[in-house]
């Protein structure tokens, strides 16, 4: 895909499919404050409101990388192209990604400015977060070809972490919460992999 080709796909999609989502998540961003005080929290406390709530904006932007494509119309248009599906897919996944890390680094910026103790390990985790149930959604919606089920499984495990949190282990998504970090390094990995089975799983389709 050369620039130009870059450019006009940036520009189509941000437009076209990007836009909607991006309106949750800000608004996610927004609500956190209102549901969480975000003002003079100690580290433990001012992790909180970022992976109880502000997570969920992973699952706004990554989830719904395939919808476009759902429609089986749109999905023939799309494949019968120059550009490869599987490039469409990692484009938006990047453009995607960048926009999480500036909503949640931005949202922790604003806890800085509100005098609660944040540092870059908030940022990370709650990326962290919000990255593995961004692709967990992202998965299954690829595997299943049905967005709102990627949103169901999505949202269920978020759920589950309110009550099972024992039993979920590394993949627990409060960590920072609770006391630990070490969580994190293993929600990433796991993004990764959910990443790139999502990428995998387009490409196998569409062959």
């Amino acid at each position: 895909m050369d620039t130009r080709s870059a450019l006009k796909f940036l520009s189509i999609n941000l437009k076209h499919n990007l836009l909607p989502h991006l309106i949750v998540a800000l608004l996610i961003a927004l609500l956190t404050p209102i549901i969480f005080t975000i003002t003079s929290l100690d580290e433990r406390l001012a992790a909180q409101p970022i992976e109880m709530l502000l997570s969920l904006t992973g699952t706004a932007l990554l989830t719904p990388i395939f919808l476009p494509e759902q429609n089986e119309n749109i999905r023939d248009i799309i494949r019968s192209k120059r550009t490869d599906y599987m490039n469409v897919c990692i484009m938006r996944i990047i453009y995607s990604v960048i926009l999480l890390a500036l909503i949640i680094g931005g949202f922790v910026m604003m806890m800085s400015f509100c005098e609660s103790n944040v540092t870059f390990r908030h940022f990370a985790g709650g990326f962290a977060s919000a990255l593995f149930l961004g692709s967990m959604g992202f998965l299954v919606a690829g595997i299943s070809r049905n967005a709102p089920v990627g949103y169901m499984v999505s949202l269920i495990y978020y759920i589950a972490n309110f009550a099972m949190k024992d039993k979920l282990g590394n993949l627990f998504l409060f960590s920072m919460y609770a006391g630990s970090f070490k969580e994190k390094y293993w929600l990433l990995l796991a993004s990764v992999i959910m990443l790139t089975a999502g990428v995998l799983s387009c490409k196998i389709k569409k062959s």
